[in-house]
């Protein structure tokens, strides 16, 4: 169960990852800290509405709050730091860059790496050389799929793209961070509607000052073609789907193994990209080779 939810969540980060990218395509697309802020209080307003049901059903959303201990809340605060704010940040300014593929395959290669050294140190959880086997057989897969080139972007490594996929290296790092943090905050106590509900609104709040500090955002907020914050409005549904699913994940299985599924995102990616972006061309053997060594590191990491 906890890899299904996994690959739901990897389902669901790829269609927020598309949605952004549709949008960002349009005229008055909005800049990358008022993107952010839509997603996220769409994903907050979601968890929020289905809080308020739930607690008309009779159960106690408020009581998980109250038994969350101040060192859970710290490492939750920390998480959005690292995570919805300066990852997706990152992550959304890569896609601008150099497309969802490229900036999903450099960002899916970095984060299950540095997530499995960051659970080895701060949770202990120790893989086998099996283990690390497997998850580098996912990040070899996506780094293939990823560096297949396609119609839309130019060759990752020309010179005026080396910004584009330092950038997306970088917000695997500060993810990779943030799923730690809230792996740990779900072994303090936490649950995944609190983990998503703190993270979340730390972020919001810290995007909502600074746009608050630089004339006109919320202005040109209004601003953003209405087909963009549609594509930004699904982007956030989507994001609270793969962020709760991942949460859950995190409760059954260890964090790195949970981190490594959900990263098979950048193949759903490229074929999301055929289908709705075009901005890839014809299938071809290193497509192939990259996606069956994703598929097989998955695989054999649920069965190990």
């Amino acid at each position: 169960m906890g890899g299904f939810l996994a690959l739901i969540a990897a389902l669901s980060f790829t269609l927020d990852s598309i949605l952004i990218r549709k949008g960002l395509t349009g005229e008055n697309a909005g800049n990358v800290w008022q993107i952010r802020l839509v997603t996220m209080s769409v994903t907050l307003a979601v968890y929020l509405l289905l809080a308020f049901f739930a607690e008309m059903a009779g159960l106690n959303v408020i009581q998980e709050f109250k038994a969350l201990s101040f060192e859970g809340l710290a490492v939750l605060i920390l998480a959005g730091v690292m995570g919805p704010l300066m990852g997706l940040l990152l992550l959304t300014s890569a896609i601008g860059q150099i497309g969802s593929s490229h900036a999903s395959a450099l960002w899916g290669g970095a984060n299950p790496l540095f997530a499995t050294l960051f659970a080895f140190i701060f949770l202990g959880e120790m893989p086998d050389l099996l283990g690390v086997f497997f998850v580098l057989m996912i990040i070899g897969g996506i780094v293939i799929v990823g560096y297949h080139r396609h119609a839309g972007t130019v060759v990752l490594m020309k010179k005026t793209q080396v910004a584009g996929g330092i950038i997306a290296i970088l917000s695997g790092v500060c993810i990779a961070i943030s799923q730690i943090g809230r792996g740990a905050a779900l072994n303090l106590g936490a649950t995944p509607g609190t983990a998503l509900f703190i993270f979340q609104i730390t972020a919001l709040i810290v995007i909502a000052l600074v746009c608050l500090r630089k004339p006109g955002s919320f202005k040109y907020l209004k601003q953003i073609s209405r087909k963009s914050f549609h594509y930004y409005v699904g982007a956030g549904i989507c994001n609270f789907v793969g962020a709760y699913s991942l949460l859950t994940a995190f409760l059954l299985l260890p964090v790195w193994q949970a981190v490594a599924i959900r990263n098979i995102q950048p193949v759903f990616v490229v074929i999301f990209s055929m289908l709705f972006l075009k901005e890839v061309d014809k299938v071809n053997f290193r497509l192939i080779m990259g996606t069956i060594l994703v598929t097989l590191g998955v695989v054999f990491l649920n069965i190990y």
